[in-house]
């Protein structure tokens, strides 16, 4: 182990305080210290030994993390806690809240000992030097928000919106591929709080929390503000959520809706580890979001997400899950049928929004579910052209 375990798998991390961690993986023990940037092996702890966090995986867990491919769940040591269940951290957990993205990385080179590293879909060809077919303005509404908004291709309208904590460069694969734009007009745009739309000015002395007549309000704003004629709506997770709200609430505004891992709300993304002053929200975000992407999406573009996951505001994650696990479960469960035409795509190895729960949504508003094999959570931008075989289709019944 202490050949797998070196210090090239800190590389990127921020330095930090030493820590110490009892690594349990069935029945075996091993102790592990980061001192100054330097990854210690120790083997099993004796009596007299103490250590920071222990996490723990059992025989039957790891059997299922070393498959090829790992089921949903079972993709990283997040998912892991995710959805087998966040006993397995014992001790300091602000301390395994500090470290996970090193604890991810211990258990990957682990695993990748035990069989082949996972075959990753090839990355997207380069675009050619030069200015990208998408356009960014900022919008100003009416009640004085500044909208940063992209905007590439012609046709029927299609308005994009992205997951909690994240941004509209999550579009970027349907902003720059001519199988949408030579048949939509996309739009995408960033939340307040998010990416390049601006908070408000006292930021600092508030704490972000969204609703869901925040967020439905915002999104018709900008619909309206933009004359978009009844556009087709496109939105990811939290997006998806809403555009099932929208679906049912306000369906008459659109031409249809396609909901991407879209569900009725999800109380377990809402962790108070995503927002704490010891711990760096970037890295832990990263790291609590990586297990969502399907093991086989490619390098290059599961980096990028993962990348504006680590690049977005403090508190913004929080506060949209907020929506997503607080507010909207209780108004969900009370949605009727879609007075527009409903698409629920799901993802295999989404565990926020499983494909059960994106069932149960199309049956009670009364769309149609796209199951999407092989595929996660963030499937436009992840791997943006798995989504496109799942999501062209689609939009040419919508046309």
């Amino acid at each position: 182990m202490a050949q797998t375990l070196t210090d090239d798998l800190l590389a990127g991390l921020p330095p930090g305080p030493d820590w110490s961690l009892l690594l349990e993986i069935g029945a075996t023990r091993v102790l592990l210290r980061v001192v100054e940037g330097s990854v210690r092996v120790e083997g099993a702890p004796g009596i007299n030994a103490t250590w920071d966090v222990g996490f723990a995986v059992t025989d039957a867990e790891w059997a299922e993390f070393c498959a090829d491919p790992p089921p949903r769940g079972a993709t990283s040591a997040q998912a892991l806690v995710a959805t087998r269940g966040s006993e397995r951290i014992t001790g300091r957990r602000e301390v395994w809240a500090r470290v996970a993205p090193a604890v991810d990385r211990f258990l990957d080179a682990l695993r990748d000992t035990e069989r082949a590293p996972i075959r990753r879909r090839p990355d997207p060809a380069p675009w050619p030097p030069g200015f990208g077919p998408s356009v960014g303005r900022y919008l100003h509404l009416d009640d004085g928000r500044r909208i940063f908004v992209e905007t590439a291709g012609e046709g029927p309208p299609l308005l994009c919106l992205h997951t909690a904590g994240a941004d509209s460069r999550q579009f970027r694969g349907l902003l720059e591929d001519p199988r949408v734009t030579d048949h939509h007009r996309v739009v995408a745009f960033d939340m307040p709080w998010h990416g390049r739309s601006d908070p408000p000015d006292d930021w600092q002395h508030r704490r972000y929390t969204l609703d869901t007549a925040t967020y439905a309000a915002t999104v018709l704003a900008v619909a309206e503000a933009l004359e978009l004629d009844r556009p087709v709506l496109l939105g990811c997770s939290m997006g998806g959520a809403i555009a099932l709200y929208l679906a049912a609430r306000a369906g008459d505004r659109f031409a249809g809706v396609c909901a991407l891992e879209g569900g009725l709300g999800s109380a377990g993304r809402f962790v108070e580890w995503t927002h704490r002053a010891d711990v760096d929200h970037s890295g832990f975000l990263a790291s609590w979001v990586g297990g969502l992407i399907a093991p086989s999406s490619p390098e290059g573009p599961r980096a990028q997400t993962l990348w504006g996951y680590a690049s977005n505001g403090p508190g913004v994650y929080q506060g949209d899950t907020a929506f997503y696990s607080l507010d909207f479960p209780p108004i969900a469960a009370g949605l009727g049928r879609a007075t527009c035409p409903l698409y629920v795509f799901s993802g295999e190895y989404d565990y926020s929004a499983t494909t059960e729960m994106s069932r149960l949504a199309a049956e009670q508003l009364g769309g149609e579910l796209v199951v999407m094999s092989g595929r996660g959570h963030f499937p436009m931008s992840e791997d943006p052209e798995g989504l496109l075989e799942h999501l062209l289709p689609v939009l040419e019944k919508l046309r």
